[in-house]
């Protein structure tokens, strides 16, 4: 009885919700409009601004055939290749003169990114601090990845969701001295040597324009699995991996412990998340490669309370910031709270790096998500269609190939003015309907699998309307993606 209640209150609710967007009228939203200023100022500078494609060397042939257009010469298209560092150090040079010599064949930009700490299979000599049967034992390893506690323990897998959840080497421990004294190595004896030849190569054939820049790291924050979806839930129940939020270790190294805690917990790991990202660049800087050509990579999407990752930490002297600008959670309206922590930074040029308009739950069209970046100050602007599974990739590429984007590619490419269109009601409204469907169907499948939703249900109901009711578009759409990613549904095309 208790879960069908659930499941018509579910009902109820969803017809409540769509009633009250159907109030609201069919006037578009108003969004930030970019300081005139430095709008002003950007207009007349000589640096060219990129739109660029995460591809391999050998896709650029069709790149450049899809898109049809390689730029004005102020605004030039590109492409950028990723590193997993640790794993694929051996080859790092190599990788990187085969990414030059193809910007220099086809007269194309070009973007190198460098994962410092996702990717680190191949290395158990730093991680593998729990077992003795496998390579690189070492208990005194157990400082280099993260912990869940302040006695412990030490983590021994990572889960990580970019299309479908996977298990992964420890989270690392980015306050480890050993591992910064990798980084150190990996980033001055490994990548630079050979990326200022390259820099330097493209210097001397007065093709300088072809660099857009360097990447660095890939979204670090701290994991938290308080509240894993289903699937994740599942592989933790499997593993033996007991709930909760990761940072312990790197707090540790920072002086706080039982006895002294961090005032606040997420500001705190928050400043690690850019003091580490502002460690990363400065190596790039003191090995001799341009400030104004490094760009972090800081998710802003999810709640800082969830990531310990906030806006802010993109922000460094060695470096612009970058972000992904997937236009959901946070972003879903506008880039509103990117342009005011760029405004108290001095609105410094900045970089989209992982970018996609149609990313699940983005609604915006193609011409007005590239007039959120180009439009305020963005340099760069990095499409990305990679991710685990079939499912996700499939749609990136789909979205990122569309008739509807290559046209707003070409009016950039071509030094046309983007026309931002703020979200009509309509629009919205379509875009809460099919998220309450998938709401829905997650009710469903909990109440057959025997599960109750109420719990969820009531969490909904309780945040939901009011918001609606006061116009918080944003903050509603962020209860009930909550509420999706606590049932484990994938929200529907």
């Amino acid at each position: 009885m208790k879960r069908k209640t659930a499941l018509i209150l579910g009902t109820v609710l969803i017809v409540a919700v769509l009633a009250v967007v159907a109030m609201k009228n069919e006037s578009p939203r108003a969004l930030p409009v970019a300081n005139v200023k430095t709008a002003t100022a950007l207009g007349s500078q000589k640096e060219p601004s990129y739109l660029l494609f995460w591809r391999a060397p050998d896709q650029v042939p069709e790149l450049i055939k899809s898109i049809g257009t390689q730029g004005d010469g102020r605004h030039l298209l590109g492409f950028g290749v990723p590193c997993s560092t640790f794993e694929q150090e051996i080859s790092v040079p190599g990788q990187i003169r085969l990414t030059f010599a193809t910007a220099r064949k086809y007269n194309i930009a070009v973007m190198v990114h460098f994962d410092f700490h996702v990717a680190w299979k191949s290395r158990p000599d730093l991680w593998n601090w729990f077992d003795p049967n496998k390579p690189g034992y070492n208990p005194a390893n157990q400082q280099n990845v993260e912990w869940y506690g302040w006695d412990g323990p030490p983590a021994k897998t990572r889960y990580l969701n970019w299309g479908v959840t996977e298990r992964m080497p420890p989270p690392m421990c980015f306050t480890s001295k050993q591992i910064r004294q990798e980084w150190t190595r990996l980033i001055r004896e490994v990548i630079s040597p050979t990326l200022k030849q390259e820099i330097a190569a493209l210097k001397r054939e007065g093709k300088e324009r072809l660099f857009a820049g360097v990447l660095v790291g890939s979204e670090p924050m701290f994991d938290n699995y308080m509240k894993p979806d289903p699937e994740m839930e599942k592989m933790m129940a499997a593993d033996g991996t007991a709930k909760g939020r990761l940072g312990y270790r790197s707090l540790m190294n920072r002086g706080y412990s039982k006895a002294n805690l961090p005032k606040n917990m997420t500001e705190t790991l928050g400043s690690i998340t850019q003091e580490t990202v502002a460690f990363w660049c400065k190596q790039f800087a003191d090995a001799g490669i341009p400030t104004s050509k490094l760009y972090p990579h800081v998710a802003p999407q999810l709640p800082e309370q969830e990531t310990g990752a906030p806006v802010s930490a993109a922000f460094n002297k060695w470096s612009r910031p970058g972000w992904s600008t997937y236009p959901v959670g946070v972003l879903g309206d506008s880039f509103k709270p990117l342009y005011v922590e760029l405004q108290k930074h001095g609105n410094p040029r900045w970089a989209g790096v992982e970018s996609n308009a149609w990313f699940p739950g983005g609604s915006v069209d193609w011409e007005t998500y590239l007039g959120w970046h180009y439009n305020h100050g963005a340099a760069i602007v990095a499409i990305n269609v990679g991710a685990t599974g079939t499912e996700l990739p499939d749609r990136l590429s789909k979205a990122a190939f569309s008739p509807e984007a290559i046209k707003a590619y070409h009016k950039f490419l071509q030094g046309g003015t983007l026309k931002e269109t703020g979200l009509t009601s309509k629009q919205q409204g379509a875009r809460l309907q099919s998220k309450m469907k998938t709401l829905q169907a997650g009710f469903k499948v909990w109440q057959s699998s025997g599960r109750d939703p109420s719990p969820i249900v009531q969490e909904v109901t309780k945040h939901l309307q009011p918001l609606l009711q006061e116009g918080k578009i944003a903050e509603a759409e962020a209860v009930i993606d909550a509420a999706i990613k606590k049932l484990g549904v994938k929200e529907a095309k």
